[in-house]
C-alpha cells in the first residue's frame, strides 16, 4: 500500500511539473509573438545540423527537449523573408556533412530565390568536415554570395563515395542463416546479409548513383563559385584543403570568425540591424503561403507501415502510417475549399500492403476532382515510389533516390545461434506451411514455392501499376525496374518522374492544376491539421505523446543508429525496402 501511495504522489508530481513546464512554454511563446520584430533584420540559420523533413508543432515537447529544426522551417523562413522589406540578408552556419543531397538541393534553391530578391547571403563554417567529409556542406555553401571559413578550419572537398557493409561472414560465424529473396537482381538490400562483396548488378547500380551524384556536386559548385567544371574536378582530386589553401583555390572568400561575419552582415544591412533566428522570425512574420485559395499539404515521411504513424528510431524521425496518410487524403478530398493536393514524400519504402492503401487513397482523391502533385525529397523509392506513381505530376530533386521497383522478403534463421548458446527449441504445428515465417527453420519446398509466388505476384503488380500510371510500355518498365535505384535526374530521363525541382516548383504545378497562375497567392494547409496546444498537453500526460518525446531523445543517437541500421534492421519486416546505397558522401 505504501509503495502504491508513493507512486501515486510521484505521478501527480510529474503531471504537475509537465503541465507547469508546458504552460510556461506556451505563455512564453505567446508573449514572444507579441514582441515586435526589429525594423532591420538579418536572418540567422543553423544549417550545421541534421534537418527533419517536417516537425509538427509540439509545444510540450519544446518545453522538455531541445528545439528540433526542420527543412520546412528553413525554407519557409527564406521564402517568407524574401518578400519582407525588413529583411536585408541571411547568415548561415554550416560545415557538418549532416544534410542529405536532396535536402541540400532544396536549400540551395531557397537560397537562390532569396538572393534573386536582391538580398545578400553569407555562409560561415568553422570547418567543412573536420578530418572527415564535407562535400555536401560545401555544396550548400556554394549557393551563397560569400563563404567565410574559420582559421584552422578545412574544406573537406574530396568527392562522393559509397560505403556498403557485407555481414555474411559474421552471420556464418554466428550460425545465422539469412533466407532472403528478391525481385530482381538490383534489389540489393538483402546483399548486406547474404553476400561477402558486391554482386555485379549491385556494383553497377552504386557506380551509376555515385557517378551521377558526383557530377551534380561538381556542376552545382562550379556554377555557384563561377569555376570551370573540369578545373574543379582536378581541384577535388587535391582535397581536402587547409584554410589558406582554400582561399588560394578560391573555394573560400575570407578567413574569419563568426563574430566577424556577423558584424560584416549587420554593417551591410544598415544601422539598427539585428540578427533574428529563422524559427523566431517565423513566429512573428508567419509562414509564407497564408492567403488565397487552399492547397492541401500532406507529408509522407519515413518507412511505410500499416496503422498509425510513429517513430522510426533507426532511420531517424517519423514512420509513415497508412491509416493516417490515407485519412489525410480523404479529408482533403472531402474539403470543398481544397483546390489541389501537394504530397511531399521522403521515404525509402516499407510495407507493400500499407503502400497500396496510401496509393488507393491518392487515386480516390484524384477521382474526387482533387489534382495531386508529388514532391520527392531525399528519397521516394520502392514503397515510396509505389505511393507516388499515380499522381498527376511527379517532381523530384536531381539527387533524389527513387525507383527501386522491386520486392524483397524472407527471414533470418537463428537455430544455429540458439544452439551455440545452449538453447533448444521445439515446435508443434498443424499445416504443411505452418513454419513458413518461423526463424527456427529453413523454408521447406512447399514454403519456398509459396514465397516465390508471393514475390512474383507483388513484383508483377508493381510493374503493371507503374506501366499504367506512368503510361509506359510494360516491357520498358520491366527493363528499368529490377529493383534498381535511380537518381531523380536519371529517373526523369526514364519517364519515372515528370520534372526536376524542389517543393516550391511542385507547388507551382499544384497551382496550375488548380487553375491558378503559377505565382498566385495560396493558402498551404496541412492535413491532418495539427492538434491544439491544449490537446497536446492532455496527450502528453496521457502518454499519447510518447512518440514525440522518444523522437527527441533518439535524435541524439541517430548518427550512430544510421551507421548500424543495415546490420540491425529486420529485412523480413520491410517487404519493399529500398536497397541501402551506403553512406553516399
Amino acid at each position: 500500500m505504501f509503495r502504491f501511495i508513493k507512486g501515486l504522489f510521484a505521478l501527480i508530481g510529474l503531471i504537475t511539473v509537465l503541465l507547469a513546464a508546458g504552460g510556461g512554454y506556451l505563455a512564453y511563446r505567446f508573449l514572444e509573438r507579441e514582441e515586435p520584430a526589429p525594423e532591420t533584420i538579418v536572418l540567422e540559420l543553423d544549417l550545421d545540423q541534421p534537418l527533419a523533413e517536417y516537425v509538427p508543432d509540439d509545444p510540450l515537447a519544446g518545453a522538455l527537449f531541445a528545439r528540433t529544426e526542420s527543412l520546412r522551417d528553413m525554407v519557409d523562413s527564406l521564402d517568407r523573408a524574401r518578400s519582407d522589406p525588413r529583411v536585408k540578408g541571411v547568415v548561415a552556419r554550416l560545415g557538418g556533412d549532416r544534410i542529405g543531397t536532396g535536402k541540400v538541393q532544396e536549400l540551395r534553391a531557397a537560397i537562390q530565390r532569396f538572393r534573386d530578391s536582391g538580398r545578400f547571403a553569407y555562409a560561415f563554417a568553422e570547418t567543412f568536415g573536420e578530418l572527415g567529409p564535407g562535400d555536401r556542406a560545401y555544396y550548400l555553401a556554394s549557393a551563397f554570395d560569400r563563404i567565410w571559413l574559420q582559421p584552422v578550419g578545412m574544406v573537406g572537398l574530396t568527392g562522393i563515395g559509397a560505403t556498403i557493409p557485407f555481414a555474411r561472414e559474421a552471420l556464418d560465424e554466428l550460425q545465422v542463416q539469412p533466407e532472403l529473396r528478391h525481385r530482381e537482381e538490383y534489389k540489393s538490400f538483402m546483399n548486406t546479409f547474404t553476400e561477402r562483396e558486391f554482386t555485379e548488378p549491385h556494383r553497377e547500380m552504386i557506380e551509376a548513383l555515385v557517378g551521377d551524384l558526383h557530377e551534380q556536386l561538381v556542376s552545382g559548385i562550379a556554377e555557384g563559385r563561377g569555376m570551370d567544371p573540369a578545373a574543379l574536378r582536378q581541384l577535388i582530386d587535391r582535397g581536402p584543403f587547409l584554410d589558406r589553401e582554400s582561399v588560394e583555390a578560391k573555394l573560400v572568400d575570407q578567413l574569419g570568425y563568426f563574430d566577424e561575419i556577423r558584424d560584416a552582415a549587420l554593417d551591410r544591412a544598415g544601422a539598427g540591424a539585428e540578427l533574428v533566428e529563422g524559427g523566431d522570425y517565423l513566429d512573428v512574420a508567419g509562414r509564407p503561403h497564408g492567403s488565397g485559395p487552399t492547397i492541401a499539404l500532406i507529408y509522407g515521411t519515413g518507412s511505410i507501415q500499416r496503422g498509425e504513424s510513429g517513430v522510426d528510431p533507426l532511420m531517424g524521425g517519423a514512420s509513415m502510417g497508412s491509416d493516417d496518410v490515407a485519412a489525410a487524403f480523404e479529408e482533403a478530398a472531402e474539403d470543398p475549399k481544397v483546390r489541389a493536393i501537394l504530397f511531399r514524400i521522403n521515404s525509402g519504402g516499407g510495407s507493400a500492403v500499407a503502400s497500396e492503401t496510401i496509393r488507393r487513397a491518392l487515386v480516390k482523391a484524384r477521382e474526387a476532382g482533387k489534382p495531386v502533385i508529388v514532391s520527392m525529397g531525399e528519397a521516394a523509392a520502392s514503397g515510396g515510389y509505389w505511393i507516388a506513381m499515380n499522381a498527376d505530376r511527379i517532381v523530384a530533386q536531381p539527387g533524389t533516390l527513387t525507383g527501386s521497383i522491386g520486392v524483397i522478403a524472407g527471414k533470418v534463421v537463428t537455430t544455429g545461434l540458439w544452439g551455440r548458446l545452449g538453447i533448444d527449441w521445439e515446435q508443434v504445428t498443424r499445416g504443411r506451411n505452418a513454419t513458413m515465417w518461423s526463424p527456427l527453420s529453413t523454408y521447406s519446398e512447399s514454403e519456398s514455392q509459396r514465397l516465390d509466388t508471393i514475390l512474383d505476384d507483388i513484383y508483377g503488380a508493381f510493374v503493371r501499376n507503374v506501366a499504367e500510371a506512368r503510361k509506359l510500355p510494360a516491357a520498358a518498365v520491366r527493363d528499368i525496374a529490377k529493383g534498381r535505384v535511380w537518381t531523380g535526374s536519371q529517373a526523369k530521363a526514364l519517364g519515372l518522374v515528370d520534372e526536376l525541382g524542389d517543393m516550391d516548383a511542385a507547388l507551382g504545378f499544384a497551382r496550375e492544376a488548380a487553375g491558378l497562375a503559377r505565382d498566385a497567392g495560396v493558402t498551404l494547409r496541412l492535413f491532418p491539421e495539427p492538434e491544439s496546444p491544449w490537446r497536446q498537453a492532455l496527450d502528453l500526460v496521457s502518454g499519447r505523446s510518447e512518440a514525440a518525446a522518444t523522437t527527441a531523445v533518439l535524435g541524439r543517437l541517430q548518427p550512430l543508429l544510421r551507421e548500424l541500421a543495415p546490420l540491425v534492421r529486420d529485412p523480413a519486416a520491410e517487404t519493399l525496402s529500398m536497397p541501402p546505397t551506403g553512406l553516399l558522401r
